[in-house]
C-alpha cells in the first residue's frame, strides 16, 4: 500500500529517532552466550569451573557474563533499528518517486503517445512495412 505524501513529516520523525537510537549504542558484540560450564581439574588437583562460551571464546571469569549478554543484545537492538531504518527510508524514497511523477504529470511536458504513426516516427523508416 502507498503511503500519500502527507506521512512524509511523521517518517522524517521515525527516521530521526532511528538514528537518536543508533547513537545511543555504543557496545556491541556478536554471537550468543551458551550456559555451558566445565569442571577443570588443576595440577594441584583443585578443580576449577569454566564457562560460559561465546564465539568459541571460553569466559573463565563470571563477572564478564552480563557485559558481554549486555553487548550481544544490543547487537540485536543494532540490527532492529537498522531494519527500520531501511524500512522507512525505503518508504521515504518511494514517497520521493511518487511526488516526481505527480510534478510531471499535470504538466504534460514530455512528448504525447498520441502523435505520428509508427510509420512516420523519426528514426523508423517508412517503408518498414510493420
Amino acid at each position: 500500500m502507498k503511503k500519500p505524501l502527507s506521512d512524509y513529516p511523521n517518517l522524517q520523525h521515525q527516521r530521526q529517532q532511528f538514528l537518536q537510537q543508533l547513537s545511543g549504542l555504543q557496545e556491541l558484540r556478536r554471537g550468543s552466550l551458551t550456559e555451558q560450564f566445565l569442571m577443570l581439574k588443576r595440577k594441584d588437583g583443585s578443580r576449577v569451573q569454566r564457562g560460559p562460551k561465546t564465539i568459541s571464546q571460553r569466559l573463565t571469569d563470571p563477572a564478564l557474563v552480563p557485559l558481554y549478554r549486555q553487548q550481544i543484545q544490543a547487537l540485536r537492538q543494532f540490527e532492529t533499528v537498522v531494519d527500520g531504518l531501511v524500512r522507512v527510508g525505503e518508504q521515504l524514497s518511494d514517497l520521493a518517486v511518487a511526488e516526481g511523477v505527480q510534478k510531471k504529470s499535470p504538466g504534460g511536458t514530455g512528448t504525447s503517445r498520441r502523435g505520428a504513426s509508427p510509420r512516420q516516427r523519426p528514426g523508423r523508416p517508412a517503408d518498414a512495412g510493420f
